[in-house]
């Protein structure tokens, strides 16, 4: 077991992998029912207004970029990170992983209110955000070098694309960057509410041009998405087999891997077959950036070249271990010894 880390270690070290491009300075409001907190609020603001006291809180640095920028690197993966931000940006970051490098690109950084609390049996968090400069950005400011660095990564991860209005610019100019050593090319496109209209141009500018490797997606991003594109429809009471019947008909429609997480376990649709993996259970602790730490498990999986079911795993596993420890990424090692544990080897 030991050599085989080892060599895990070794192997995700040469690889490297830019990420781009949101930074969000996140608040996380924990309320113990969404009624109540309406209740404080509408109290509070019948008296004359003030404080609600007695509500949880924590600032972290955020943004889907950040955070997956943060937990590949915590996987010992290379990664550059490029952010629209400003010197408040640069200091949110000062402490980044020492295998990360971050490139702050000046604009209005992002600020996101993320409210958790409990909704139909399990914990949801619905985000307030206000996206900063991250609304309009095509790519315009990054240095010919910047781009150079990019093409020569082992994959380009781009992420929080419905968030950006000129994201399908932005996909098209690092995604059609001059690829080596088989390039991947990765899309988390995040909550697809209001960005419906983008999303045909998306598959005819990126997709259809065969610009796109892996599209990563949550189950309500699968129901608009299958939606949209008139592929095999997913109901708010899915299944596991309705998760693979969807991933393998949006694979069939836009012909590049498709990979969805949810609560239940998550699926990977390729041209050989569609795989699945459980999840490993009840999460005890926060639910903000799960998607985030699952993606960096699917991007080694994917880097490793290991098998679609060992790789599902290891997504799954990087991802419960971030909720169940204080958001905190895990190792590759945390993530071997968890799977070991569960009777699961990578190799």
């Amino acid at each position: 077991m030991t050599h085989n880390l080892q060599n895990l270690y070794e192997k995700l070290a040469g690889y490297s992998v830019s990420v781009l491009p949101d930074f969000f300075a996140d608040r996380i409001l924990y309320v113990p029912s969404i009624e109540k907190l309406f209740d404080d609020l509408q109290d509070k603001a019948a008296s004359g207004g003030g404080s609600l006291r007695g509500y949880a809180q924590k600032e972290i640095k955020g943004g889907n970029a950040t955070n997956l920028a943060f937990a590949l690197s915590s996987l010992s993966l290379q990664t550059h990170l490029y952010i629209i931000g400003n010197d408040a940006t640069r200091g949110f970051t000062a402490n980044h992983p020492k295998k990360c490098k971050v490139r702050v690109v000046e604009g209005n950084p992002g600020y996101t209110l993320a409210i958790e609390f409990p909704y139909n049996n399990k914990r949801v968090n619905v985000m307030v955000s206000d996206v900063g400069d991250l609304a309009e950005f095509a790519g315009e400011k990054l240095t010919r070098a910047d781009c150079k660095s990019i093409a020569g990564s082992d994959c380009v991860a781009l992420v929080n694309w419905s968030s950006n209005k000129k994201g399908n610019e932005l996909a098209q100019l690092v995604f059609a960057l001059p690829r080596r050593n088989q390039r991947l090319n990765f899309l988390d496109p995040a909550d697809l509410t209001g960005a419906e209209d983008r999303v045909k141009v998306l598959v005819q500018s990126v997709i259809d041009k065969g610009l796109l490797d892996i599209l990563s997606i949550n189950e309500n991003e699968t129901r608009l998405l299958s939606k949209l594109l008139s592929a095999s429809k997913l109901s708010t009471d899915y299944r596991k087999d309705d998760i693979k019947r969807v991933a393998r008909s949006l694979h069939k429609t836009l012909s590049t891997i498709i990979d969805i997480h949810t609560p239940l376990g998550c699926a990977s649709a390729t041209d050989g077959d569609v795989f699945w993996a459980d999840s490993f259970g009840k999460v005890e602790g926060i639910v903000t950036g799960a998607g985030d730490a699952w993606d960096a498990g699917d991007i080694a999986g994917h880097l490793l070249k290991i098998s679609p079911d060992k790789r599902l795993q290891l997504a799954n596993a990087c991802a419960y271990l971030y909720l169940n420890n204080k958001a905190e990424h895990p190792t590759i090692g945390k993530a071997i010894r968890f799977l070991k544990k569960k009777g699961i080897s990578l190799s």
